[in-house]
């Protein structure tokens, strides 16, 4: 079949010829064509096979002249000349007696029945045909043996002991190749190039409890989970990729760096250039949902049932592993959910480090495993695989490699359990299934099972682990269940440099702010700010012009502004404070820097709608907020952060804030952030708008450290306009 034909049929095409063909079905596109090329009676190996009948026909012809050589004499003299057209048929028989001293048992030559006939001719044989007579008086002398001897002949053709040679010597070469496989492999480096294609099947995901909703209801909102509460089931198919990309010499911003083909240079959480290796994963996915839906009140959850079929997610990530160490930089990822009525929601989320789903802190990584096939390079490192091999015993994850076994699918592949030990004596469990061929480096077959359940912890539970579970993860329950199958597969080019260094990498104290620019709070966070109205002229306002308000009570009580939000399109300040007493209220004044005037346009108490704890001996030093501000809003750092805080209308709403995170977590800053304890302080940039044509309406978020500088990452979300 032509070359060019090939190329353009689909590697499922391909993998159905080779089925046709009794070939193998595994490998890439490039040797699935390979494999149907040698295939044909043209290529080098038919020709191969050919020379080989030919070797077996010369070795029965051998056989049939030492018979020849051994007949009486006078039968071959009294044999007429056959025409060479004639056809006959021999037949081996064994002999009770032995013939001229030789052992007993003796294959002899003797015609066949007329149907079933050897084409001599064709063959390329002379053979001489004995007369009628000889012949019969041998046939008469065969059926008297068999009438007085115990045992019936053992009858082998011409054709039996041709196939019987070819047959020996097929199993001898395959048993050969089989003894001489490696049964023991490493883990497959990633190349530059890398790519799969997998199918996702049979995946369902659970939740159960209001709190573990909540995390991906309010992540979202607005959107159709605003009337999901407590209980959520999702049924997931569809189709995937992963990639590993490869980078050119324009990827890359120092010219010492195109040394590593293949690597992107990419800006880290502090605005740095680090060089890492870029993956893409894809989804494809139809998504049926159901659950339960808010009371009348919309306070409480009711047995009503809630359904949305037939939705859509289409879902792109890209991250940015760093070559030095192999850490996650940077994670792009690039959701739209379309719902059955054909509404859409947008989600652009910048992350850094491995958390993909912010809000559950260490545990994010773990619920990202289903979603992404393994590394089985990065997971297993050198170690041999082999059947029998297993992890050791002071691993949290453990494994055992099975015996390798021919999938139908996949071919000859390897089974390997793996579970997390400190998982299961925590909160729950996380079990793979996988399938692994030693020529690609991810699992060609993949099953996750997981259970996040904190009320699942055990006796065996780690202080540590006990502890991340109790700060992370929300009450409630979360299931997850994932099948994915490698469709196609195709190798790289160049492996990556881990753990390389390179001339441009910015060492660990490179353009970050120093200790001595941090500063202790005295009512609020310090400001600073000489290009805007700062917090210190603003509290200052408030104690000198209303010193009986609530909010000033509590400053000279020694309380302070644990959130404050300042709107950039005017001079309002939102200023969230709490008292030694734990009392929480807000107050909103106006700027007016011409007098210097602070009147308030509204105030509030919390109560128990965002109870607030006092523990001011808990919040540590920070930056300042001029600092932090100017930082985040550098295009030289964050390019995407400056362009969506410039505003493009008089209507769209920018604020920059701070939080200081105490207590339960309910908006974006706290989403965003890795860090779920007690005094975390967060710097938030806000934004919102409304797109030219008035469709759809967007909200922007950042977050960073205010100790650190580091940005926690941010957030875009865009809905249809009501």
């Amino acid at each position: 079949m032509d070359s060019e034909v090939l190329e353009s049929m689909k590697v499922s095409e391909l993998k159905i010829l080779c089925k046709e063909k009794g070939l193998r079905v595994t490998g890439n596109k490039s040797e699935l064509i390979e494999r149907i090329q040698q295939s044909n009676p043209n290529s080098k190996l038919a020709a191969k096979d050919m020379a080989m009948d030919a070797d077996i026909d010369n070795a029965i012809d051998k056989l049939l002249d030492r018979h020849d050589r051994r007949k009486p004499m006078s039968a071959s003299m009294d044999a007429p000349d056959v025409p060479e057209s004639s056809i006959v048929e021999a037949e081996l028989i064994e002999e009770e007696e032995p013939v001229l001293g030789e052992s007993a048992k003796e294959l002899i030559l003797i015609e066949d029945e007329p149907d079933i006939q050897l084409d001599v001719e064709k063959q390329g044989y002379t053979v001489e045909k004995q007369d009628s007579k000889p012949l019969q008086k041998k046939v008469e002398k065969k059926a008297e043996k068999e009438s007085t001897s115990p045992t019936q002949p053992f009858r082998i053709t011409r054709i039996q002991v041709a196939a019987g040679f070819a047959v020996a010597l097929i199993l001898s070469a395959s048993l050969y190749v089989f003894l001489q496989r490696d049964s023991s492999f490493t883990a497959q480096q990633v190349r530059y190039g890398d790519s799969i294609e997998f199918s996702i099947q049979q995946t369902t995901i659970n939740i159960e409890g209001d709190d573990m909703v909540a995390i991906l209801r309010d992540a979202i909102s607005p959107s159709a989970f605003d009337q999901v509460c407590s209980e959520i089931d999702v049924d997931i198919s569809g189709m995937g990729s992963l990639s590993m990309a490869r980078g050119t010499d324009l990827d890359t911003i120092f010219p010492s760096d195109t040394e590593h083909t293949g690597a992107y240079s990419v800006y880290d959480a502090y605005g740095r250039v680090s060089l890492a290796a870029k993956q893409s994963l894809n989804h494809e996915l139809d998504v049926d949902l159901q659950g339960k839906t808010w009371r009348e009140n919309g306070i409480e959850c009711s047995n009503a049932g809630w359904s949305y079929p037939e939705n859509k997610l289409s879902m792109t990530t890209e991250s940015w592993l760093h070559i030095s160490d192999r850490d996650v930089i940077r994670t792009e990822t690039d959701l739209e959910f379309t719902d059955s009525d054909g509404e859409s929601t947008h989600v652009e989320a910048t992350t850094f480090g491995t958390s993909i789903l912010p809000g559950l802190g260490a545990i994010a990584p773990l619920l990202s495993i289903p979603l992404l096939p393994m590394d089985l390079q990065e997971f297993f490192g050198d170690t041999v695989l082999e059947e029998g091999a297993s992890s050791s015993e002071d691993e949290s994850w453990t494994w055992n490699v099975k015996k390798e076994r021919n999938d139908p699918i996949h071919g000859y592949v390897y089974p390997i359990s793996i579970s997390n030990d400190e998982i299961e004596a925590c909160f729950g469990y996380l079990r793979m299934d996988i399938l692994v061929d030693p020529d690609i480096p991810w699992p060609v077959q993949q099953t996750a099972d997981i259970r996040l359940d904190k009320s699942l912890t055990t006796s065996q539970c780690s202080v540590f682990a006990s502890a991340v579970s109790d700060a992370a993860l929300p009450e409630g329950r979360l299931d997850m269940r994932m099948d994915m199958t490698v469709t196609s597969s195709s190798r790289g080019t160049n492996e990556i440099d881990w753990y390389d260094e390179y001339d441009s990498e910015p060492s660990p104290g490179d353009d970050r702010p120093t200790s001595a620019g941090k500063k202790d709070w005295a009512s609020h966070m310090p400001d600073e700010s000489e290009s805007r109205t700062n917090l210190e002229q603003i509290t200052t306002c408030l104690l000198t012009s209303h010193p009986l308000s609530d909010a000033a009570k509590a400053l000279d009580g020694g309380g302070y502004i644990w959130e404050a939000t300042h709107s950039l399109n005017n001079e309002d300040w939102n200023l969230s404070w709490v008292d030694i007493e734990d009392q929480s209220g807000w107050i909103i004044l106006d700027w007016e820097p011409n007098d210097e005037a602070c009147p308030i346009m509204d105030s509030g108490d919390w109560g128990n709608d965002d109870p607030v704890s006092w523990d001011k001996s808990a919040i540590p030093s920070t930056l300042t907020l001029d600092y932090l501000e100017n930082r985040l809003l550098n295009e030289n750092r964050y390019e995407e952060v400056n362009e969506v805080m410039i505003p493009d209308s008089p209507e769209e709403l920018r604020h920059l804030g701070y939080r200081a995170v105490s207590g339960e977590i309910d908006d974006i800053s706290d989403l965003l952030s890795s860090e779920l304890s007690t005094g975390v302080v967060t710097v938030v940039l806000h934004s919102e708008w409304t797109s030219v044509d008035r469709t759809r309406d967007y909200t922007f978020d950042v977050a960073m450290d205010a100790t650190t500088s580091r940005v926690i990452g941010w957030i875009q979300i865009s809905t249809s306009s009501e």
